[in-house]
């Protein structure tokens, strides 16, 4: 019995050691996995669930593609530990651009979820990253380009760069704001994702596509991942031509146009301003929506 334990111990060392060296490829720890552990005083599963999600998001999203684990998982799906803030794209580019330090240590009134809720963004400042998508990644015919994630702050960016050299590279304040105004071109929506297991704050902002981002899928599943940006879509019906560019490119299906003038579905409105960049008369604006929630604006929570 004793010997058949002491094999069964080896074994499991030698798959750990081997799972840690794939994760961190090489046997000494990074300085951002040791920044990165104690960054909080998170549990040790919470630790070791976060070490295992900035090392491979990809591979920890890999269940939604099992049918088997999608069908036990939806009964208990839940925001309250993993959801995102919608963001305008001035909203996101204030972030990106920020050159001081931010510590919004409890922001329940506009990230409206019992648990990771927080900003925290020191010095260096800017430390951008971008990275591959996975959510992209688990689709054989997903939206391109694939690297569309920004990794914002440390030592989230040192991290996903000393783990997925592969797939992430660091980047410029300049270039992060290239990827969100080609993103928005192309339709998608911004995002800062907030998520329990990484010290419950703020670590990346997403430009998510309907057709690929898990998140998006979630919150048309009925679970409310998504929390409004704060901004609500006025028209002018004077400068509009009725062309109903506004209609087709809301993700959320919250304008009918119907060939006439443009009206919007309120209860289905996120405030992503898509509308806004798409229209071709600037007919549109954004103006704030208290009821819906206050804007993630850097410069005014400040």
């Amino acid at each position: 019995m004793k010997t058949l334990l002491g094999v069964g111990l080896g074994i499991l060392l030698t798959l750990i050691l081997a799972l840690w060296l794939i994760l961190e490829r090489r046997l000494r720890p990074h300085k951002s996995t040791v920044l990165f552990w104690h960054l909080s005083e998170l549990p040790l599963m919470k630790k070791i669930e976060g070490y295992f999600y900035a090392s491979r998001p990809d591979w920890y999203l890999k269940p939604v593609s099992w049918p088997w684990f999608m069908h036990r998982f939806i009964a208990r799906e839940s925001a309250d530990t993993y959801h995102g803030k919608m963001l305008t794209q001035q909203d996101a580019s204030k972030i990106i651009s920020l050159q001081k330090p931010l510590i919004l240590t409890d922001l329940e009134h506009v990230i409206p979820y019992p648990l990771a809720r927080s900003i925290v963004l020191q010095h260096p400042l800017p430390s951008l990253a971008v990275v591959e998508c996975p959510c992209r990644a688990q689709k054989e015919d997903a939206c391109l380009p694939r690297d569309v994630c920004l990794v914002v702050g440390e030592p989230y960016t040192s991290f996903i760069l000393d783990h997925q050299p592969d797939k992430a590279r660091r980047i410029t304040v300049e270039e992060a704001l290239n990827i969100i105004e080609e993103e928005e071109q192309r339709g998608h929506i911004h995002t800062a994702w907030f998520k329990d297991v990484m010290h419950n704050r703020f670590y990346t902002i997403c430009n998510c596509c309907s057709c690929c981002c898990l998140g998006m899928k979630s919150y048309f599943r009925g679970v409310p991942r998504l929390a409004h940006s704060g901004y609500s879509p006025v028209f002018d019906n004077e400068t509009c031509s009725y062309c109903g560019s506004c209609e087709s490119v809301c993700p959320f299906q919250a304008i009918e146009t119907n060939g006439d003038f443009p009206v919007l579905k309120p209860q289905l409105c996120m405030g992503c301003g898509l509308c806004v960049s798409h229209c071709p008369n600037e007919a549109i604006k954004l103006v704030l929506a208290p009821s819906k929630g206050i804007p993630l604006d850097v410069e005014q929570l400040v």
